[in-house]
């Protein structure tokens, strides 16, 4: 009977801890997931019509030229590939040049150029699997794909939304 009695509670034991959450590598717990996919956006300008002092509030030190550039040089020197956010084709470096000296046709179909500058970055995009450690009570964001939106502009200057210009994949 003692010897039935041990292994259930042996049993019972390794059932408890295998059903516990256990720690990764980062330290982090295998918490459930809340959400496979998400998209979040940070933008980069001003609202019209935030104050100054709540738009500072919200966009503590966003360094958009170090951003730009972290991406841009990655994908330049090929460590990092970009792809194409409308047809998710891999861009070649070429490729991305051309995007970034902004060549296009104008209304007379000569090629113009404009040189994209962090200044142009409007918004970040990014997609994102969220955990939630119930037990420490804490949220895990793992961004897997960013992508770079610049500013779309009318004729008289005025921003009027944003344009695409790659993105990265964080899971490769």
């Amino acid at each position: 009977m003692k010897i039935k009695h041990s292994i259930v509670i042996g049993a019972l034991t390794i059932i408890l801890f295998s059903s516990c959450n256990k720690t990764n590598k980062k330290g982090l717990t295998n918490a459930p997931v809340w959400a496979e996919l998400v998209e979040s956006k940070t933008v980069l300008i001003k609202p019209e019509g935030w104050d100054d002092e709540y738009w500072n509030s919200v966009n503590k030190n966003v360094d958009r030229e170090k951003i730009f550039k972290t991406i841009v040089e990655a994908v330049l020197s090929g460590k990092q590939k970009a792809y194409n956010i409308i047809t998710d084709q891999v861009l070649t470096v070429e490729q991305v040049q051309e995007l970034l000296n902004n060549i296009q046709l104008n209304n007379m179909g000569e090629m113009t150029s404009q040189k994209i500058t962090p200044d142009d970055l409007s918004t970040i995009r990014m997609r994102e699997k969220w955990t939630f450690d119930e037990n420490a009570f804490k949220m895990h964001k793992e961004v897997t794909r960013i992508d770079l939106l610049l500013k779309k502009m009318d004729q008289t200057g005025g921003h009027i939304g944003d344009k695409a210009l790659f993105y990265v994949n964080l899971k490769e």
